[in-house]
């Protein structure tokens, strides 16, 4: 006896159609989605707050605006490790301790009498000679214990600290990591802090995101200084300030 199997049913051509489209659509869903997430984990990660730049007082002004790699327009300290080179101004602090570029006409002026903000370029670590780290400060420079200083390394990480900068010497010691940092060795850097008008809060900045608010009393007028911590360099291409009326 001859057993005969069935005819298997053959796809047409529509059908062949139909389920080609379904994957298409269940790939372009999911394709979608990843993208989406991606995007979302990216916004979060980069620790992305409001620019410092942006949420200026439309009544502040500028004040202050140079090109530190092309000119020495005297108004930097270069008594304490630090010097004004074609490259910019080099803070060096290698073989000393720390570095202090103090911004004069917030030491000898009214610069700072008002809120301002403060921003400066800092160059890729590769036009550094020595270890990259670059510093911020802000407050009374003639006493070690009423500055705030803001530091930070080519790795990205971040140290704010008062007093010696040390966890049982500072009031204030905040460190982490930031996501908003350029690691590439041959990509700058921006840092920037902006002070209330009454002077009882410091924001800091890192390109143009906000990485901390602190609560101090800075005095009348703090001065501004850039810099490098001991063992370390950094050199700044550019600094602006802007203050209010």
């Amino acid at each position: 006896m001859t057993t005969t199997e069935a005819p298997q049913p053959v796809a047409t051509p529509r059908q062949t159609r139909l389920t080609a489209n379904r994957y298409t659509l269940i790939f372009s869903a999911t394709l979608a989605a990843v993208t989406v997430v991606a995007l979302l984990l990216a916004f979060f990660a980069s620790d992305f707050r409001p620019s410092g730049s942006a949420a200026l007082p439309t009544s502040w002004s500028r004040a202050y605006n140079a090109d530190l790699t092309s000119t020495n327009d005297g108004q930097w300290d270069e008594t304490q490790g630090c010097r004004l080179t074609t490259l910019g101004l080099d803070a060096d602090a290698t073989g000393s301790p720390d570095a202090i570029c103090a911004f004069q006409p917030s030491v000898k002026g009214s610069a700072t009498q008002t809120g301002f903000y403060f921003e400066a370029k800092v160059a890729p670590a590769a036009n550094v000679p020595s270890f990259a780290r670059a510093m911020l400060s802000v407050g009374d420079l003639s006493n070690p214990n009423a500055i705030l200083r803001f530091t930070i390394g080519q790795d990205g990480n971040y140290i704010l600290c008062d007093g010696d900068c040390s966890l049982t010497g500072s009031d204030i010691y905040l460190h982490g990591g930031l996501a908003a940092w350029h690691g590439d060795a041959q990509v700058p850097n921006t840092i920037a802090v902006k002070a209330t008008p009454a002077h009882d809060a410091l924001t800091f900045y890192v390109n143009g995101q906000e990485v901390v608010t602190v609560h101090l009393a800075l005095g009348p007028q703090p001065a501004i200084a850039l810099g490098a911590p001991s063992g370390s360099e950094a050199i700044f291409t550019s600094a602006t300030l802007y203050t209010g009326q």
